[in-house]
């Protein structure tokens, strides 16, 4: 079979595997969404409002592009927790499962009867993660945090800084998603170690954890130079053309004589202030304005041309458009468009490692807000006629026919 051709059978590693997702926005829900993708079973609890990401940006029916990026294959409950006796609902339903996921603020999930104490009391084996912006512990456990916040608070802004030196916000939520990546493999790894015999295990996971960790390089940088380190791979960066932007990078000395010879500016190779990395990062603002000038004098194709065949690393600074129409990437399916009616067509995306999903496997849907709820209290051991009370009583909503 070709490597580009969706696999009809697929090996699903967690087919079998209940979560509950009661998290919201992007790091607990993309976390989760992982899992469907790899063949779980993700029960997704929302309020009647639905999730807040559902109302985030541009809306397309009951969806917006951050929550199509972080729910796909999931099965949305939608409890009223303020309806008397709800929490022993959703309770008793997350504790039926293998893993609970949770992104309330701390103490949150005790009053709701949905903390690690309360479900592991039935549920011995449960894994369980909590997902807050600093931890379940210390001074800032009460603050709230979002992405921009903690790219501020983890000293990411400061290390991104535009042309002019000023601290800059990543353009999407890298925090976030890092978060969610970090999650999936942490509970991953205590899913594989209560397989080989081990207990249950309850898990902090943390926005401001995970930004560390995904900078760790530079963290340690900072660290052995005590205090702000040196530019990396000086003069790597982004410069303006003629008619567009061009991004270069340099991991080795032959790429800094390459990056020269193309610019045609064998003056740059020989001046002793750059001879090295670590001198250029010292006399970095002069190389760098004269790279940028010399950048202006052709168009971003050119300059790509002449560095790539110099043995150089260069690229054009492609827009998300550019990117998904780009012919390897097109080749390769690694965002092939798809079609869901009840918001069209768009890119999605491949997450890389698992399969993608044929029409008809549930993993290719997107859960309709509250569509599920029947169906998953039926698989989670509550009978019609308990079904029936609750949606009777309030508690249990789902959508109108």
């Amino acid at each position: 079979m070709d490597q580009n051709t969706p696999n009809s059978t697929p090996n699903l590693a967690y087919e079998g595997i209940r979560i509950f997702d009661a998290s919201q926005g992007l790091a607990g829900p993309y976390c989760a969404m992982l899992f469907a993708q790899h063949g779980a079973t993700v029960i997704k609890l929302e309020p009647p409002q639905g999730d807040w990401s559902r109302g985030i940006g541009s809306r397309y029916g009951d969806q917006s592009p951050l929550s199509l990026s972080c729910n796909r294959g999931k099965r949305s409950l939608m409890i009223d927790l303020k309806q008397p006796g709800a929490t022993q609902v959703v309770q008793r339903a997350a504790s039926q499962c293998d893993i609970v996921l949770e992104g309330f603020r701390p103490g949150v999930a005790a009053r709701l009867g949905l903390d690690y104490t309360a479900l592991a009391a039935t549920s011995p084996g449960l894994i369980y993660a909590s997902i807050s912006g600093y931890g379940q512990d210390g001074p800032y456990s009460e603050r709230p945090a979002t992405d921009t916040v903690i790219q501020a608070f983890s000293g990411m802004m400061a290390v991104n800084r535009d042309a002019q030196g000023s601290p800059s916000r990543v353009g999407f939520l890298v925090v976030d998603m890092t978060t969610g990546l970090y999650a999936f493999q942490a509970l991953s790894a205590a899913l594989f170690a209560r397989f080989r015999g081990g207990p249950g295990q309850k898990l902090d996971i943390s926005l401001m954890q995970a930004a560390a960790a995904l900078m760790s390089q530079r963290v340690i940088e900072a660290g052995l130079a005590d205090g702000e380190p040196q530019a990396f791979n000086a003069p790597a960066g982004v410069y303006r053309t003629r008619d567009a932007w061009i991004g270069i990078a340099l991991s080795n000395e032959d790429q800094f004589t390459a990056l020269c010879s193309a610019l045609e500016r064998p003056d740059l190779r020989a001046d002793p202030r750059y001879a090295s990395f670590q001198t250029r990062a010292t006399h970095l603002s002069g190389l760098v304005e004269s790279v940028a000038q010399t950048f202006l004098t052709r168009d971003t194709a050119t300059w790509v041309a002449r560095i790539n065949e110099a043995g150089g690393l260069a690229n054009p600074v492609n827009t998300l458009a550019q990117w998904s129409q780009d012919p390897h990437v097109q080749a390769v399916r690694a965002a092939p468009t798809v079609h869901w009616s009840p918001v069209g067509s768009f890119p999605l995306p491949r997450i890389p490692g698992a399969s993608e999903p044929l029409p008809g496997d549930p993993r290719a849907d997107w859960p309709t807000l509250g569509a599920h709820g029947s169906e998953a209290l039926s698989d989670l051991g509550f009978s019609a006629d308990e079904i029936a009370d609750l949606r009777q009583r309030g508690i249990l909503i789902e959508p109108k026919a």
